[in-house]
């Protein structure tokens, strides 16, 4: 009878320790598709751009950062330009143009068309010079006539005579002092010198 109790306590007792599982059947979702991967995958959208972008904007969007882009300036393109005009050389107690000396004009005039379109009031001085044989009064003469000669076939080439300003300086400021034929073919020469205009 002692042991009957006993188990019927150990039954109890266990009774209360089962947990009980609730039963309800969960439904089951399909697994999606094998991807079919021969197929060419699509490229991410990308928005078009503003339809309204300056092709001249002062700046440039590359990432997330923008990288400032700005025109040269007047003074800049003066440096510039003064650079790269040519002198044009004379001959010997001559002020016309020879075709050398025209070749040479023709790509000044090229040069300088472009920055007057850009700056049309810059001012342009043309330097007469000479070599040293002569006396100062004669070759300040000289000096003047190759300057209004260049001047007057700038002008014939399409540049307006407005941008331009003759000055001789004679046989006064040599590029080269040797007494060689040398040396004073290269002072028989008209200058451009590119400034900015004269402010008021």
């Amino acid at each position: 009878m002692k042991r009957i109790c006993l188990l019927a306590g150990i039954a109890a007792l266990c009774g209360c320790g089962v947990r009980r599982y609730d039963r309800t059947p969960v439904a089951l979702v399909d697994p999606a598709p094998p991807r079919d991967l021969s197929a060419p995958v699509p490229p991410p959208a990308v928005d078009p751009p503003p339809a309204n972008v300056d092709p001249l904007s002062t700046s440039v969007e590359t990432g997330t950062t923008p990288v400032e882009t700005t025109r040269p300036t007047e003074s800049e393109v003066i440096n510039t330009v003064n650079g790269q005009l040519e002198d044009v050389f004379f001959a010997y107690d001559h002020f016309d143009l020879s075709p050398e000396a025209g070749a040479a004009l023709r790509r000044d005039a090229e040069l300088l068309r472009v920055i007057l379109h850009e700056f049309p009031a810059l001012q342009i001085t043309v330097e007469g010079h000479c070599d040293e044989r002569g006396s100062a009064e004669y070759n300040l003469g000289l000096g003047d006539r190759r300057a209004a000669r260049t001047i007057a076939s700038l002008n014939q080439l399409g540049l307006p005579a407005s941008n331009f300003a003759p000055v001789s300086y004679g046989k006064e400021a040599p590029q080269c002092t040797e007494a060689t034929e040398t040396c004073w073919s290269r002072n028989r020469r008209a200058h451009f010198v590119v400034r900015t205009p004269p402010t008021e």
